[in-house]
């Protein structure tokens, strides 16, 4: 499973023109990079499209909902609480 590398790095060391290795041997794992790059793809996303975004925001472009979860635990009446 990917965890929040530099997605938007990814992206734009891509658009220089390096391969998935080349990326990878910048300090992340060839399957993240791979798999940023495959999310890109299928969401049609480039460089160009996310370079004005927070690392936060390109994350959630290219993976949706991942990371989103309820909580099993009651949460406290944090009116109450204050």
């Amino acid at each position: 499973m990917v965890r929040k590398i530099k997605a938007k790095l990814v992206l734009r060391l891509r658009s220089e023109g390096l391969t998935g290795r080349q990326i990878a041997a910048q300090g992340m794992s060839r399957t993240s990079v791979a798999m940023v790059l495959d999310a890109a793809d299928r969401e049609g996303i480039g460089w160009d499209d996310v370079a004005a975004l927070d690392e936060a925001d390109v994350y959630a472009r290219l993976f949706p909902g991942r990371g989103e979860h309820d909580s099993v635990h009651a949460q406290p009446d944090w009116e109450k609480v204050q």
